[in-house]
């Protein structure tokens, strides 16, 4: 077997779930100790502290005095107590982001709270094996007596697999979501679930499609060569081959990437390099947990290679697992795209 899952606690605090495959890092979730339970996923009663007006958001109250920010809210008192999840990590020295409607989300099953309907991954393509799905979820709702609840269910890519019990686990999420809402509404801020771990979310995200080998190293990560492994892949130079490369940097505004053709300035050269960085910047932007708006400045190309790359990157990040909007490309020519921030920045954790 060629991947392993290292689950890792350095003495800072600092909590590690590296992918490994071949001793090449394919994935990575970092924690840093100090966020504490204000972590994507968890859940909170908040208090409405007041509105941004002309944006439909609102600033939460949320416990230890921190501040949430809820996006595109129907419209709320101020002092109202009202059911927030985070939904991401925040930018540094901004508000917490959050979200009104609650989602709870399982190995191959995802509960939706205000949203009906059974939606099921269009990774999913068998006609017979879409059919038998919808079919076990509806028995399972109604065995639960949901049909008329408010839960929708989101079907993933997982299952797939014939030997994944869709009942149990839909079973397990729905008492998980029954507990959430027998908490009565109080009168300040309280947490009322604290979301996945990145130990606990690797293997959620990452086991459903692979084959593992789970080790938990513990404080022991450098006896592993972990620590040099992450260094190694986060840099802000990645080499392409033939001189070429690509640099990704974090700035206040944006991520900002690179591609750097080497010197070569024909534009077969140039679509040849795009099309490798295109392929791999979504790993890169996974390993050093990069999100918000990115920014690639390709090498010039004329308008059908342009065209191609574009292809590449749809490819690409349609296969990724972080929620990534391609925009698309700018007068100047650069590449634009929007990635959610749902790791944290591992420049920052690590501080190099």
């Amino acid at each position: 077997m060629n991947d392993h899952l290292y689950h890792a606690q350095n003495k800072e605090g600092i909590r590690v779930s590296a992918w490994v495959r071949r001793g090449k890092l394919e994935d990575l979730f970092l924690s840093d100790a100090t966020i504490g339970n204000f972590i994507p996923e968890s859940i909170f009663w908040g208090k409405v502290q007041k509105s941004l007006k002309g944006t439909g958001g609102y600033f939460i109250s949320l416990p230890e005095g921190r501040v949430g920010f809820l996006r595109n809210s129907p419209p709320l008192q101020e002092g109202e107590m009202i059911l927030v999840q985070v939904s991401g990590y925040p930018q540094q020295n901004k508000q917490i982001p959050l979200q009104s409607r609650i989602v709870i989300k399982g190995k191959g099953i995802i509960l939706t709270q205000g949203v009906q309907g059974i939606n099921i991954s269009k990774a999913i393509s068998n006609p017979e094996r879409r059919k038998v799905l919808l079919t076990e979820v509806e028995e399972a709702l109604a065995h639960a007596n949901l049909e008329q609840d408010d839960t929708g269910v989101i079907i993933r890519t997982a299952c797939e697999r014939s030997d994944h019990n869709i009942k149990h686990e839909i079973e397990g999420l729905l008492v998980s979501l029954e507990k959430i809402k027998q908490i009565r509404e109080p009168s300040k801020p309280i947490l009322v679930a604290t979301g996945p771990s990145v130990h606990e979310r690797a293997e959620r995200d990452w086991l459903p499609d692979q084959h593992f080998v789970i080790q938990d190293v513990g404080d022991q990560i450098d006896d592993f060569g972990l620590w040099d492994l992450i260094l190694d892949n986060t840099g802000e130079k990645v080499e392409l081959g033939n001189n070429a490369s690509l640099y990704i940097e974090k700035t206040h505004a944006m991520i900002a990437i690179d591609v750097n053709s080497g010197g070569i300035n024909s534009k077969q050269s140039a679509k040849i390099i795009s099309m490798k960085a295109a392929e791999i910047i979504p790993r890169e932007l996974r390993l050093r947990g990069f999100g918000g708006k990115v920014t690639i400045d390709f090498p010039s190309m004329n308008k059908s290679d342009m065209n191609d790359v574009e292809k590449r990157l749809n490819l690409v990040f349609k296969n990724d697992n972080v929620p990534t909007k391609l925009i698309g490309w700018t007068k100047s020519g650069n590449y634009e795209l929007q990635r959610k921030r749902d790791r944290l920045p591992v420049n920052e954790i690590l501080n190099i």
